[in-house]
């Protein structure tokens, strides 16, 4: 409870400030800039994903997670990722800037890719920390570093209103990230050393190849949008669409930080009950987990319109419908983020894999199919209910762990729909 009470507040703040910036930024700067961002950082996030052996859940969820020898190996194949995506990312600005048919591509792709090396020399201490649900320390370094590129971005925004302020301030929080998790005082443990251990190696290899495959399929089916959008479309209606996206994305953020930081610590400390007491912990859990989220998803989508309207220019006007439709899926990715704890915990990542390349093939047909007869609305529709087949896969496969969802589902989801349909009374009430 202390933990999701931290998760909630502090990442809740971090995202809301992120939230104010994106509506300053709105004010400094064009729609294109925006566009053209959302698109570079789809290719940044592919290439993690792409790459994503699932360092934090083997640390998580190994018998040998605080072995320094674990960690020190764990820290050393972060680094080499972070270099080696570098140098991808310097290969591919190339091809993608004739295929977006935009030269300021060659320059952005590789510069913002610095965040992933940035990123690779960040302490273990940040998984040690995740595997004990030390969410406070967490929480202030990833709030503090957010903060800090938002100053970054707002200041060379100011004087010199230009995409390279989103750049410098993206960064700017990387690298403060990176040297915060560094110092005892900030996140006291072990002070890293290169480190290539076989045994750690097979480990970490074998805990995280189920998860590489996943978490390429979800790269894929994510951002698949973007991709495919900015093709379609020009860079100032995807700057648009990327602003809805922000704001309606809040509470899947909020979610997966949950999930990730306590949920499956949780769940995997106990993982080692038997069947019926595990399911009881689990289903607890739970229920209190999707209650907090329909509240928070009902406010989202019957104050995101209004919100749009009330902080953005006219520009940005589309978004006020968008913001409602995402809101709405995100119901079945709150139902699914909750299952997929259970399943990792349970040794049994195959079913979100499985689901997750539904999902990815969901996305790639309907999108384009539905933009061609139903325009951007039938875009947004088809994003916001795309990743439903995890939903299904998961149930499935926590049925077969004898873990049974679906009344509880259902019950949850009245309550949601029920919270959904005061919030509009209430709504239209006031209006």
């Amino acid at each position: 409870m202390h933990a999701t009470m931290w998760t909630i507040v502090a990442y809740g703040a971090s995202q809301v400030l992120r939230l104010g910036n994106n509506v300053i930024l709105a004010h400094l700067l064009v729609p294109e800039y925006f566009g053209l961002m959302t698109l570079m950082n789809a290719f940044v996030l592919g290439m993690v994903l792409l790459s994503d052996i699932g360092l934090q859940p083997s640390v998580v969820g190994s018998p040998r997670g605080d072995e320094p020898i674990f960690l020190n190996t764990a820290w050393t194949v972060q680094i080499v990722r972070g270099l080696l995506l570098w140098c991808f990312a310097l290969i591919l600005s190339y091809p993608i800037s004739l295929y977006y048919r935009d030269h300021r591509i060659l320059m952005l792709l590789p510069v913002l890719a610095l965040t992933m090396v940035l990123n690779g020399f960040a302490s273990s201490n940040l998984l040690t920390a995740a595997r004990h649900m030390g969410v406070r320390r967490l929480l202030v370094i990833e709030f503090s570093s957010t903060l800090f590129g938002i100053l970054v971005i707002i200041l060379w925004a100011e004087l010199s209103p230009s995409i390279w302020a989103l750049v410098a301030g993206t960064l700017a929080g990387a690298a403060m990230k990176t040297l915060l998790s560094h110092i005892p005082a900030v996140l006291p443990g072990l002070r890293n050393r290169l480190a290539w251990d076989k045994s750690c190696l097979h480990s970490l290899v074998h805990i995280g190849r189920w998860i590489l495959i996943g978490t390429g399929f979800y790269f894929f089916a994510s951002q698949a949008d973007r991709l495919i959008l900015g093709k379609l479309v020009s860079f100032s209606i995807l700057g648009v669409y990327g602003i809805a996206f922000t704001i309606s994305d809040i509470p899947r953020q909020v979610i997966n930080q949950f999930c990730t930081r306590v949920g499956f610590p949780f769940i995997a400390k106990m993982a080692h009950l038997p069947a019926a007491e595990f399911r009881t912990v689990v289903m607890k859990y739970r229920f209190y987990a999707l209650c907090a989220g329909a509240l928070i998803l009902s406010i989202v989508v019957n104050a995101g319109g209004p919100l749009v309207q009330l902080l953005y220019d006219r520009r940005y006007a589309a978004a006020s419908w968008m913001v409602p439709i995402f809101a709405l899926g995100l119901w079945h990715t709150l139902l699914y983020s909750t299952t997929r704890d259970i399943m990792l915990a349970r040794g049994k990542p195959m079913y979100n894999t499985i689901g997750t390349g539904l999902y990815c093939a969901t996305i790639f047909v309907a999108l384009p199919i539905s933009f061609h007869f139903y325009g951007l609305v039938g875009a947004v529709v088809s994003v916001a209910a795309g990743d439903l087949p995890v939903y299904i896969l998961l149930v499935i496969g926590a049925e077969r762990q004898k873990v049974s969802l679906w009344r509880q589902d259902i019950l949850a989801t009245g309550v949601f729909l029920i919270l959904v349909s005061l919030g509009y009374g209430l709504r239209h009430l006031i209006a």
